[in-house]
């Protein structure tokens, strides 16, 4: 490739276009006699204002076609412009806005990777160049939820925040944390404690530590605060299941923000808990790290995309609270339904069944007793009177054993329903 002012050969060039030399640059600069002054460069950051693709050719008139290829190979915009040259070598400049110069960067500045640049003058390719666009890490956040108890819900959480301010500019953190009360906040490395201002009236949810003056590159401090909801108990009445759940909005974090937070969690259930599943919102896959049995403690990381809503879910069983709070409850049954029911060992009939048949035999052989009694005449039956009496006394013992367990029975409490827990 021959630099601006070669002579005679091209690099590259098709019919009446004849390109000279070309590349990309982090400035669109020109100097008094109208040459372009490039600082050439094929990495770029998310902070660069733009990228100024140039190239310098000898041609009449072309339709010039800039096409920009994101990371992930698609077509991130497509421009044609009408080129023309009266006294040659021209120079030709068309460009990407990365940062730019308004409050809000471009998309551009969030497609992190390698990019490719493709140059067609009236639909045949000139050339390509490739670049990469870099994320700026300006903040790094590290959270800890601490769940001491779960119904009624007593969480704690931290949050400690890295920060690498440019120009050693930045002197507060502001961060909406509607969820939060009680904050606090100390210097990581001294333990000094901050000032921390909450505009509940003015703008309800955001929180603001002071650090008392700029800061260097690498500042880190804690804010602590109790956590007002998110924690909520699911699946059933026992109160042995539960829910934690923590969104980070777009909004939560101060505007203009296009730059990546890489942040990692950990959060502590309680003692005893039994851990279930942990669910991602607007991410994929979390790799979680479980640690512990008596008390678990789920640990991930993840890279907090710009304007993004993140968040995540934990489930798990905590049975503390429902062991301590036992109320045996007494359920008297109405009538004797439950206490018929009860089979009888070896026989194949109910209590209730077993007290109905012996009450009825008992009085068909009192009657058959009586009936052959001398005081009614001869009847022409050859029965042994004493025999039956006493079949019919062993009969009625029966029946009373049998009606006494059934009320014996029917005031016991269900096994099914012995016990249970209040809320």
């Amino acid at each position: 490739m021959l630099q601006a002012g070669a002579s005679a050969r091209p690099v590259s060039g098709f019919a009446a276009v004849h390109v000279y030399t070309h590349g990309l640059s982090k400035q669109a600069k020109w100097a008094l006699n109208g040459n372009f002054i490039p600082i050439k460069a094929s990495n770029f950051t998310q902070d660069d204002v733009a990228v100024y693709a140039y190239f310098q050719a000898a041609l009449y008139s072309a339709n010039i076609t800039w096409q920009w290829y994101d990371p992930t190979g698609q077509l991130y915009s497509n421009r044609t412009t009408q080129a023309q040259c009266q006294a040659s070598p021209c120079t030709f400049v068309q460009g990407l806005t990365l940062a730019g110069t308004g409050i809000y960067p471009a998309p551009a500045a969030t497609k992190y990777g390698l990019w490719r640049l493709v140059v067609l003058a009236n639909g045949y390719a000139l050339y390509s160049d490739v670049f990469s666009v870099n994320p700026v890490i300006t903040e790094e956040d590290s959270w800890n939820f601490n769940v001491t108890q779960s119904t009624p819900a007593v969480v704690h959480g931290r949050l400690t925040v890295t920060i690498h301010p440019n120009n050693q500019t930045w002197s507060t953190y502001r961060i909406y944390m509607p969820y939060g009360a009680n904050f606090t906040s100390f210097d990581a490395a001294s333990n000094r404690t901050l000032m921390v201002s909450s505009y509940n009236e003015s703008m309800p949810g955001s929180v603001v530590v002071n650090f008392g003056g700029a800061r260097a590159d690498g500042y880190r401090f804690t804010l602590g605060f109790d956590l007002v909801y998110g924690l909520n108990g699911v699946n059933g009445y026992l109160g042995v299941g539960y829910s934690f759940r923590w969104v980070d909005e777009p909004y939560s974090r101060p505007v203009p923000d296009a730059r990546p937070i890489p942040e990692t969690f950990m959060i502590n259930l309680p003692r005893g808990s039994t851990f279930v599943d942990l669910i991602g919102i607007n991410s994929m896959n979390l790799n979680r790290i479980l640690r512990g049995e008596s008390q678990p403690s789920i640990s991930f990381g993840v890279t907090l995309a710009p304007h993004q809503r993140f968040g995540w879910a934990i489930l798990y069983r905590d049975y503390s609270w429902a062991n301590s709070h036992v109320q045996p409850v007494t359920a008297t049954m109405a009538g004797l339904n439950y206490a018929q029911k009860q089979p009888l060992p070896v026989f194949p009939i109910t209590l209730g069944g077993m007290s109905l048949w012996s009450g009825v035999m008992s009085v068909l052989i009192l009657i058959a007793s009586e009936a052959v009694s001398p005081l009614y005449g001869r009847t022409g039956l050859l029965l042994n009177r004493k025999r039956l009496r006493i079949a019919a006394l062993l009969l009625i013992t029966v029946f009373i054993i049998a009606t006494a367990s059934q009320l014996i029975i029917s005031q016991q409490p269900v096994p099914s329903a012995a016990t249970t827990t209040g809320r």
